[in-house]
């Protein structure tokens, strides 16, 4: 005991007194406490002396409900922080994909590869469920995964410039018919490529519209007071009677977003 006492004794003999200067350096070094932590010279056992210093105790609690971690941390000058960070069940996967983009990667993948589904979605400014750009390989792993149709260009669903080669028209009549709603079409979301059934172009109010067209002349719109052609009609009843064809049946099932 009579060494610690002379310890204690030599240590009060040596403690210095700061200035007011001194002081004030101390407490600007404090303020940039998180500067000097992340200071590429400062080395691990700096930052472990920084965090021994400032931080007396910490305390993490995981409770069942809600599902989250809580952590409790006691600095040295008697100040109490509560951080709260959202814990994922069992099962759960930490980063999901939009389902807006799944269902804009699903009808793609009907007439689109993947590298032109990444450039599409590039394009209209989505990223990845981490934040990244798309990519072909990214694209390719959320269509497989929930299984979403994967389609070979020109066959079951055609895009808007695809019919207007097969119907031999510009794209821009394709464009009008999809306008009027004579070619049933599907575009998820503005500015997505629009998609529709390669049976839309037997329907008979499409291909009266294109033999007009490939003819010279444009075929007159129709006014309220006459009656609807075959595929074109705007009543209940005249769509029901218009929609008797197996391919304008799948043209019905394509608007209301049927696969």
């Amino acid at each position: 005991m009579a060494a610690v006492e002379v310890h204690r004794a030599t240590l009060a003999s040596q403690r210095v007194t700061l200035d007011a200067e001194q002081r004030q350096r101390f407490q600007h070094l404090g303020d940039d406490l998180a500067v000097v932590g992340q200071h590429p010279a400062a080395s691990v056992a700096l930052k472990k002396r920084l965090v021994r210093t400032v931080l007396q105790e910490s305390i993490i609690d995981t409770p069942q409900e809600p599902p989250e971690h809580r952590l409790t941390l006691h600095w040295q000058g008697g100040v109490h922080t509560e951080l709260r960070v959202p814990r994922h069940r069992v099962g759960q996967p930490r980063y999901v994909t939009a389902p807006e983009v799944l269902e804009l990667i699903g009808a793609l993948s009907k007439v689109c590869q993947d590298q032109t589904i990444a450039a599409t979605l590039h394009r209209l400014g989505y990223r990845t469920a981490t934040g990244k750009t798309w990519r072909a390989h990214s694209g390719a792993s959320r269509r497989s995964t929930p299984r979403l149709p994967h389609v070979a260009q020109g066959q079951e669903w055609l895009t808007l410039e695809q019919a207007a080669q097969q119907l031999g028209v510009r794209a821009t009549v394709i464009r009008r018919l999809i306008r009027h709603g004579t070619l049933p079409a599907r575009q998820v979301v503005p500015l997505a490529p629009w998609i529709l059934h390669a049976s839309a172009r037997a329907l008979l109010a499409v291909q009266t519209e294109v033999q007009a067209v490939q003819m010279g002349r444009r075929s007159p719109g129709r006014r309220p007071s006459q009656p609807a052609l075959p595929g074109q009609g705007s009543s209940p009843a005249g769509d029901a009677q218009a929609m008797a064809s197996p391919a304008e049946a799948c043209s019905r099932k394509l608007m209301a977003g049927e696969p």
